[in-house]
């Protein structure tokens, strides 16, 4: 037998070198990444109406709310000192290179002019917040009443798409991943994301054998929003069993919209009991819906996945008091009351401050709320303060209005 003994070239030396290098390389990412460890953990209040989170701003902490239905990171007006110019609309799309879908942020008080402004580095965590999308500008101190949180800003869909969100509505844990490779885990997948051209996270979900797109907004606080056509169909379909009129407010300001009780919510065949739904100029699944799961937003690889714990079939309930309250200083203030029928809040008044809910002092916002959402015929015993003045009154709450 010949052997063939002629020197091998060094073209295909280097060709050779070059594809065991490349094969070392990706062999090694491989093994580094097989079990990726999040580069950002932070806990966050499970007892209350949104997740915040901490962040570095103006050489200080301030908590920024974690908002998947914002298209851009948003700052109060408070930290305009720093940022530059404002971009037009052109501008920034040049910048991006994405296009715009509209010249304001759509809200369901109707459409607000965006104020972009190039990105400035903020600090979440170890990581840098400022990327090739631009700020928007807002007032959000109107906000902070309703909340109860005096938050600095908005993390919105420009920054959290780039990563992995892995969230523990269980042990109140949010977990962030660079995605290098797709989630696998006990989480069951539910739906593939897809993206609005305003750069929403959206769902194709089948509705009661409808398919319909929703936004994916965790800066919602409720269960989520329809349009008014899949109102009627959902009334068509004969599972909705209540409806009234409730105020909804955002940073454009308040306006009144139909809100909807279901017998069943089914989405992807898995049924969702007792959901209240607003009517809105859109489709959105919001907070109150995804925290019936555990969740994993996998924005890297456009998947969504849902695994329902202790609360998925939960009674979702209203406040049966009529006393609409702000927080105001630090202060729980009673805004203003009109009494459900059935209740009786007699001796509260407006501008009342509220510091205690049957002895219990220290609550939140959202917690005294809950306590207001309770059955029908539940009696509550406030301690108020009252121009300088402790008092108790006993109230009871009364019929759901839906």
């Amino acid at each position: 037998m010949q052997t063939d003994c002629r020197p091998i070239s060094l073209k295909k030396t280097l060709l050779l070198t070059m594809k065991s290098s490349l094969l070392f390389i990706l062999f090694s990412i491989t093994v580094l990444f097989a079990d990726e460890k999040a580069f950002y953990e932070e806990r966050f209040n499970t007892d209350g109406s949104a997740i915040f989170l901490p962040v570095q701003i103006d050489n200080k902490e301030c908590m920024f709310l974690f908002d998947t239905g914002a298209s851009f990171v948003v700052l109060d007006k408070a930290y305009r000192h720093l940022l530059a110019e404002p971009m037009s609309v052109a501008e920034a799309e040049s910048h991006m290179g994405v296009e715009l879908s509209g010249r304001g942020v759509l809200t369901p008080n109707g459409e607000i002019a965006l104020e972009l402004y190039k990105s400035v580095p903020l600090k979440l965590g170890r990581l840098q917040i400022a990327n090739r999308f631009p700020y928007i500008l807002a007032d959000l101190r109107p906000l902070w009443k309703l909340s109860g949180v005096e938050f600095c800003g908005v993390l919105g869909s420009s920054f959290l798409h780039q990563f992995r969100w892995e969230i523990d509505f269980n042990k109140g844990t949010i977990k962030a991943y660079l995605g290098i490779t797709p989630y696998d885990g006990k989480r069951d997948p539910f739906a593939s994301i897809s993206w609005s051209r305003g750069y929403i996270p959206q769902l194709d979900l089948e509705l009661e054998g409808k398919e319909i797109s929703f936004d994916i907004d965790t800066g919602d606080t409720g269960s989520g929003r329809l349009l008014q056509e899949n109102i009627d169909f959902l009334k068509d379909r004969g599972v909705i069993i209540g409806t009234h009129h409730r105020e909804v407010f955002t940073v454009s300001g308040s306006s009144e919209h139909e809100e909807v009780r279901l017998k069943r919510l089914r989405l992807q065949g898995r049924d969702y009991p007792d959901i209240i739904l607003q009517e809105s100029q859109q489709n959105a699944l919001g907070l109150g819906f995804f925290k019936r799961h555990n969740v994993v937003l996998d924005f890297p690889f456009n998947r969504l996945y849902l695994q329902p714990h202790k609360d998925y079939a939960n009674k979702e309930e209203v406040d049966k008091s009529g006393v609409r309250l702000v927080s105001q200083d630090k202060k729980i203030i009673v805004f203003s009351i009109k009494p459900i029928p059935g209740a009786d809040t007699t001796g509260l008044r407006r501008g009342d401050e509220i510091i205690s809910v049957n002895g219990r002092g220290d609550m939140s916002l959202y917690q005294i709320r809950k306590a207001l959402s309770a059955q029908e015929g539940t009696a509550l015993t406030l301690g108020l303060k009252r121009q300088d003045n402790i008092y108790e009154v006993n109230i009871v709450l009364g019929k759901a209005p839906l």
